[in-house]
């Protein structure tokens, strides 16, 4: 009789196998999903009549019919998640439990060692696409541009989509595993030093990508900056009418808004040229974008209880 482990690891290798096809593996296992899931609405039962879905007809079946079953549906259910490239329940798939997220350790050493390359390789670009989501709702967008564009050095080239990329699985699960893991460090570092989350964010915002390091001029830059859209920003560009266009709002919303980041962009440049010099949050760059962008979310919607959601 087949443990349960042993009816996954031939299901995962049945789902690898396939994802191995050059042309139309994805579009090959995606279809295969489809007899029993729908891809655009997440899984929810494409044929709620089949008799492999239905509870009660299962009843009927014998042993082996029933073991058999569970593995055709345990096999389009993994060519649906990783098809659609939706974040899956990792104990449902793989066996272990734990958050979909690079502190996983079980995850992370499961993407590292694991034989079913091309598996992994998708799961990858799953946990990007999260990543991307998460740090796009933190507005943390030096992360997120971080993440959206992860660069392979050893094969120069950046991390595109499994089914077009020429990066090979384990180089490719590197890549995306180096980037995540290093913000993730970069992240905690700040907590244990007990730095206030939204510095944290300046402090990037201020670098224009997320460094391995935190400089102290900079922090004490992003502190002063900080401190200042807390007491001039905050609230300031709060809207609570019906969702318009800019040219449709208030004349007296946009006059406060056009004062309100004015005088920021100017605050920015007087931290800049007390505490950082040339070189640093040039006009127009991204790391100028980056710290109003993150004025604009402060004034906008930002509340005291939302403070150290990072």
């Amino acid at each position: 009789m087949k443990t349960e482990d042993e009816i996954r690891a031939f299901a995962l290798s049945q789902v690898d196998r396939l994802l191995t096809e050059k042309q139309g593996g994805i579009l090959m296992a995606i279809r295969l999903s489809d007899e029993f899931w729908t891809t655009d609405k997440g899984r929810i039962e494409s044929h709620p009549n089949d008799p492999l879905m239905d509870k009660q007809a299962g009843e009927d079946l014998t042993f082996e019919e029933a073991k058999f079953s569970l593995l055709i549906i345990y096999i389009s259910t993994l060519c649906h998640d990783l098809g659609s490239h939706y974040d899956f329940k990792l104990k449902e798939a793989l066996g272990f439990g734990g958050d979909f997220w690079i502190s996983n350790k079980k995850l992370v050493e499961w993407l590292k060692t694991t034989p079913y390359e091309h598996i992994a390789m998708h799961t990858a670009y799953i946990l990007k696409r999260h990543a991307i989501k998460i740090y796009s709702n933190m507005l943390y967008q030096p992360a997120q541009d971080e993440v959206a564009v992860i660069f392979s050095e050893e094969y120069n080239t950046l991390i595109r989509h499994p089914e077009v990329t020429t990066v090979p699985p384990r180089a490719y699960v590197k890549a995306v595993l180096d980037s995540l893991i290093g913000i993730n460090r970069h992240l905690r570092r700040g907590r244990l030093q007990n730095l206030n989350p939204e510095v944290v964010r300046l402090h990037d915002d201020i670098f224009g990508c997320v460094p391995r390091h935190y400089d102290k001029r900079v922090l004490e830059a992003a502190q002063v900056l900080y401190d200042y859209i807390v007491k001039e920003v905050r609230g300031r560009l709060y809207y609570d009418g019906p969702f318009a266009m800019w040219d449709e709002m208030p004349q007296s919303y946009r006059d406060t808004y056009n004062d309100v980041m004015g005088r920021c962009a100017l605050k920015v440049r007087e931290v800049r040229d007390l505490y950082l010099g040339e070189g640093w949050l040039e006009e127009r760059s991204l790391a100028f974008g980056y710290v109003m962008a993150q004025a604009e979310y402060i004034g906008c919607y930002m509340t005291s209880e939302k403070e150290g959601a990072l």
